[in-house]
């Protein structure tokens, strides 16, 4: 797939104008590099916190700065470092102070295009996080900013219409961060991200969410009370997100990112029999002997209210402990397992898709070798090798029009799936007969359900279903 979407790049950039031909080598550039995941969410939803977590590093502010005013990518590299592009053109370098980016620039930010971190970190091989200002800024330029780095520099935040006419910015796909419940504002931007996602412009396939501050939820288990809102909000929102999970950004970056000591738990351990009411009075009447107040204090800034409170019978085992329930908790590991399964998974075919739309969009302000440059594109869409792309969009079709389809499963899988005896619901030691076995009878039966389906949608999910089978076969046994 891969290779045939650069050698289009490469058959389609005489025919373009000089703009084009940079966003033809942009796509052919960046089709080797990990996937590119945008977190967006409003301010002071969690997104940096969240991404410190995700990425094993307290190197996202998380204060009042200019680096929280700017995006920022987080890429995997080395030696670790950070730099400025500014808009001009130029770079800067931008130090790390104790491994964090520090909260001034050194220059205006409305001057600075982007924040660039190479880190030697284990998930941005396979993913480079792109940490954005958030909706519903302060200034209207903080907003901006992180709708051209998803949704592209021209876009115009208040016409959908107009966004569909441009490229996909900057972003493949999108981890949302909902606060509590969703908003009119950030529902218009998952609508802007599908139009500008073009041919995934009515799906939901390249954006997750998260239900983020899960700690923070009233109730005995505020957990379960955000799991229960993030049902919901799967439910209510399937057209803008794919899933939703709860998750606690502050306890996850807590436990992976070394904030937590011995001396810490011993602390803990210390008011561990002190009842949740003391501790809340705990301004106004004395602490156990040996307790210093700052360093609770700071625990709390740590671990929030509920993590203190429930940590602090935690901490017998010591620190490892404590971090050990911080992590089961705190729900990253099914942000985590979100993520690959839904975007990672499907990595490939989501810069294809992208690819796509960003070259249809440059061959369309051509001119005069619009229709020849069209024409190769269309060839590009037939070729087997694209045949994810259709997936993708057979799948988007079904979500749409048919999500209790028995299909929808099935093609979640095919599409998702790196193995081809995963693909045909078969242990990794099947052999090649058995893997075309078992795709010929998967074939023939998406093709019935073709023909007696109920619905386009699912009609033509039978008929891509069919084809991704088939060509399975063709693979193992040519």
């Amino acid at each position: 797939m891969t290779a045939r979407v650069a050698r289009l790049c490469d058959d389609i950039a005489p025919l373009l104008d000089a703009d084009g031909r940079d966003s033809a080598a942009a796509v052919r550039d960046g089709l080797a590099e990990p996937l590119r995941l945008a977190v967006v969410g409003r301010v002071k939803a969690g997104k940096s916190t969240l991404v410190n977590a995700l990425v094993g590093r307290r190197i996202a502010p998380t204060g009042v700065g200019e680096c929280t005013r700017t995006v920022t990518w987080y890429r995997y590299g080395a030696p670790e470092r950070a730099e400025l592009e500014l808009r001009d053109g130029s770079r800067r370098d931008l130090p790390l102070r104790g491994g964090r980016m520090p909260d001034q620039l050194g220059v205006p930010p409305e001057r600075v295009a982007r924040i660039v971190v190479h880190l030697q970190a284990a998930a941005l091989r396979e993913q480079t996080v792109i940490d954005t200002p958030g909706l519903a800024t302060l200034t209207s330029e903080n907003e901006d900013a992180t709708r051209a780095a998803v949704l592209g520099a021209d876009a115009a935040p208040d016409d959908a219409e107009q966004v569909s006419r441009y490229a996909a910015g900057q972003a493949e796909a999108v981890l949302f961060v909902f606060r509590e419940s969703e908003r009119k504002d950030e529902l218009e931007f998952l609508d802007q991200f599908r139009a500008a996602t073009g041919e995934l412009g009515a799906s939901a396939i390249n954006a997750v969410g998260v239900l983020s501050q899960a700690d923070q939820f009233a109730g005995t288990d505020p957990f379960d009370v955000a799991d229960g809102q993030a049902t919901r909000l799967a439910v209510a929102r399937a057209a803008h997100v794919s899933a939703v999970v709860a998750a606690s950004g502050l306890l996850a970056e807590a436990a992976r990112t070394g904030r937590l000591s011995e001396s810490d738990a011993r602390l803990l351990a210390g008011i561990a029999d002190l009842s949740e009411q003391r501790l809340r009075l705990r301004h106004s009447l004395p602490l156990p002997g040996g307790t210093d107040p700052a360093e609770l204090e700071r625990l709390y800034r740590v671990l929030g209210v509920h993590g203190l409170h429930q940590g602090r019978h935690r901490c017998g085992g010591g620190v490892h402990q404590l971090v050990q329930w911080l992590e089961s908790v705190s729900g990253i590991a099914r942000v985590e397992d979100l993520v690959r399964s839904r975007l990672l998974s499907r990595a490939h075919a989501l810069k294809a898709m992208r690819a796509l739309r960003v070259l249809t969009h440059a061959a369309n302000r051509t001119g005069a070798d619009t229709g020849a440059a069209l024409g190769l594109i269309e060839q590009a869409r037939l070729d087997p090798a694209l045949h994810p792309v259709r997936e993708l969009r057979a799948l988007r079709s079904l979500v749409a029009e048919a999500p209790a389809s028995p299909l929808r499963a099935e093609l979640e899988r095919v599409s998702a799936d790196t193995t081809d005896p995963a693909r045909t619901g078969l242990p990794a030691t099947a052999t090649p007969d058995d893997i075309a076995a078992a795709a010929r009878r998967c074939a023939a039966a998406a093709q019935t359900q073709a023909a007696f389906a109920m619905m386009p949608a699912e009609a033509e999910a039978g008929r891509v279903l069919a084809r991704s089978y088939q060509l399975i076969a063709q693979r193992v046994r040519p």
